[in-house]
């Protein structure tokens, strides 16, 4: 059985989310492990700045800190009742440590994370995607699930493919992941590029997903790889979609930081992303 992971902000979650991590380890046929997470130092760091005052900062600070507690407790009951009324064994770790340093060390021990997209921990107004977003993109040593608070069934598979090993990869550790997905239909988007229209290694991968999957389509398009996979995502709502490694090097991109960011900001379904 898989290891599934999935983050979850102890102060701020919803059922709608819960019913997603659900959805997506019982397609992966995993059990599921929730990282119940609490940016307790980005706190302590915050008040200490602001400690320089008449007022009692460290006070405030404690009584803060109380009131966080009870309702991290609180909600970990409600988060445990909902999986055990809803017919599902979870695992839940609280981590009241740094949230991306955490997340990080656990995904080296497991076969998916799950982090909803608009996930954050910092006191500020964050970016789109938010900082833990990205840093889990960039640091987690798993494939990760980047998904919107709702998770509709999944009616297709969109693989993302230029010919690299990057692309491929991505593909590949997917169906690895989700082999009970063989009956959904698959669209294999591939970016023109160079003016090389014929997709790259076109029989192999032909080859390989008609051992996995039933309906297979392929798709050549024009144009900028981020409009073209935006324009084929803007209007999913049942998909899922693949892309080559965030970035940790540019021989392993299939997409800059910058592409990737852009789908993600814009797409309202689930992306796939893992590292060779």
């Amino acid at each position: 059985m898989k290891k599934i992971l999935a983050t979850v902000d102890a102060l701020h979650f919803s059922e709608h989310e819960l019913r997603s991590y659900k959805y997506i380890a019982d397609k992966a046929r995993g059990a599921l492990t929730i990282l119940f997470l609490e940016n307790i130092a980005g706190e302590a760091v915050q008040y200490a700045a602001l400690d320089s005052g008449t007022l009692d900062y460290q006070a405030i600070f404690a009584e803060s800190m109380k009131e966080r507690r009870e309702k991290s407790i609180e909600n970990k009951k409600r988060l445990q009742e909902y999986y055990r009324d809803n017919g599902m064994d979870v695992t839940v770790r609280e981590i009241p440590g740094v949230p991306m340093v955490e997340a990080v060390a656990e995904s080296r021990f497991a076969d998916l994370l799950i982090v909803r997209n608009d996930t954050t921990f910092s006191m500020v107004t964050d970016s789109n995607p938010t900082q833990f977003v990205k840093d889990m993109l960039v640091h987690a040593q798993c494939p990760v699930m980047v998904i919107p608070e709702t998770v509709h069934y999944f009616r297709e598979l969109m693989f993302s493919y230029n010919g690299t090993f990057s692309s491929s990869f991505a593909i590949r550790q997917f169906t690895q992941l989700f082999d009970t997905l063989s009956e959904v239909p698959v669209k294999v988007i591939y970016i023109v590029e160079n003016d090389e229209r014929k997709i790259p290694s076109g029989k192999l991968i032909k080859e390989y997903l008609n051992h996995h999957y039933e309906d297979v389509t392929y798709q050549s398009l024009e144009g900028k790889p981020t409009a073209e996979l935006l324009a084929a995502t803007l209007h999913s709502t049942h998909g899922v979609i693949t892309l080559g490694a965030y970035g940790r090097s540019a021989t392993s991109r299939f997409f800059r930081h910058s592409d990737a960011e852009a789908i993600l900001r814009t797409a309202n379904i689930p992306v796939f992303i893992t590292h060779p």
